[in-house]
């Protein structure tokens, strides 16, 4: 079968090459591990190459007949300019204190789609649908704000997110779109220019899990609790931003309410046992982002020499790679502390921002046990469970070996 991207380990799922086919000849469908990936109708393809022209990644490895350069850190030839010299970084949280205990870091997401939706506009980011399933939607109305808040450790389904950001910028609407790296990189592909009133925002990503993984997760939790879920918060802030937990909610009453460090789902993550193979050779860190402005959780904020008061209710990195992100970030100055830092000092706490987690020796195994039938409380047990004895007995040789 014919490939969009020659690696198809480098796919990233952002659907770009389906959202733009006009023969509706490329569909996205989910693979044995749960992830989306295109695949070609070929009585509907009329070799047109759209597909392959507009793939982020094919751009960024300069696959032939795919221009080069959809960052905001290219030239206009589109030679990527890697040194991050234009771009300008701050530690930033929401004054209001109930924003940021709805929010998972500092809460500058929202005061950026309060500005958006302020002007009639139209903001576009990762929600649960009535199963809990991760997908990108949009929200014209401040009420439905929450919904996009919070982190997802999830992959999410793009759908139509595209063709809609388009047809919003068409009817003169203002749009905030917030997503990973890899998924604002196929936006811009997708739009193949810069739009005056489209304001792009991403997030510093550790990878994008399994949602067959996440859905076989939500599965074991209902059989546990003889409930099925009634709401989700992987970050809940209760315990201080710092020590966050997973909480879940049961139409019984009950919850699980669990330290992300010790919790299961997120050890599996931690380890990137099953996160995206695209995410171990990422193509859209920091450096080569296409985004006006990245969020991330500022880890090590309190080795940055008291830049900003850190009471452990979240702070956001929050880094400028364009003049239409610092304008951004001044219509929000009245509602936000703002406080500029050094760049390359606050990537130091956040590597992933700047480079790809190896992919662990066991991914292959967890999957493979996977497609054997193995259910998510076998998988746990082998893969994820860092309190079993098996585990321990690991990290004790590797001590011992002096490798730990």
């Amino acid at each position: 079968m014919r490939e969009i991207v020659s690696d198809s380990r480098s796919c990233t799922g952002c659907s770009a090459c389906s959202q733009v086919c006009p023969m509706g000849a490329v569909a996205m469908a989910a693979n044995d591990e749960g992830f989306l990936y295109p695949l070609i109708d070929e009585d509907k393809c009329s070799d047109c190459g759209l597909c392959i022209r507009t793939c982020p990644v094919n751009r960024a490895l300069g696959v032939a007949g795919a221009p080069m350069g959809t960052h905001k850190g290219a030239d206009s030839a589109g030679n990527v300019k890697g040194d991050g010299s234009k771009k300008k970084a701050f530690a930033c949280y929401a004054k209001d204190d109930d924003i940021r205990d709805k929010s998972s870091s500092g809460g500058i997401f929202s005061q950026l789609a309060e500005k958006t939706l302020e002007k009639n506009g139209v903001v576009f980011g990762a929600g649960f649908d009535s199963d809990f399933r991760v997908r990108h939607s949009h929200i014209e109305g401040i009420d439905d704000l929450d919904m996009l808040r919070r982190s997802k450790y999830v992959q999410s389904d793009m759908e139509d997110t595209f063709r809609d950001v388009n047809k919003f910028l068409r009817e003169g609407r203002h749009v905030l779109f917030c997503g990973t790296p890899c998924q604002t990189a196929g936006l811009s592909s997708y739009l193949g220019g810069d739009h005056e009133r489209l304001l792009i925002c991403d997030l510093a990503c550790y990878g994008v899990p399994s949602p067959k993984v996440w859905s076989m997760y939500l599965e074991y939790l209902e059989n546990k609790y003889a409930s099925k879920v009634k709401s989700v918060s992987f970050r809940n802030k209760s315990g201080g931003w710092k020590n966050n937990r997973m909480d879940i909610a049961f139409e019984n009453g009950d919850r699980y309410l669990v330290e992300t460090k010790k919790e299961l789902y997120f050890m599996g993550f931690s380890k990137n046992i099953f996160n995206r193979t695209s995410c171990f050779d990422c193509k859209f860190r920091v450096w080569n982002s296409s985004a006006d402005i990245t969020l991330a959780d500022f880890w090590g904020i309190e080795r940055m020499g008291g830049i900003i008061e850190d009471d452990n209710k979240g702070v956001s990195l929050t880094i400028i790679h364009s003049p239409k992100g610092e304008e951004a970030l001044s219509e929000i100055a009245d509602n936000v502390r703002i406080s500029p830092c050094d760049l390359d000092e606050a990537v130091k706490y956040n590597p992933r921002l700047v480079s790809s987690a190896a992919e662990p020796a066991g991914r292959k195994a967890f999957f493979a046990d996977m497609a054997a039938g193995y259910d998510f409380d076998r998988l746990r047990k082998k893969y994820m469970d860092n309190t079993s004895m098996k585990y321990k007995m690991k990290c004790m040789l590797k001590r011992m070996l002096g490798r730990g």
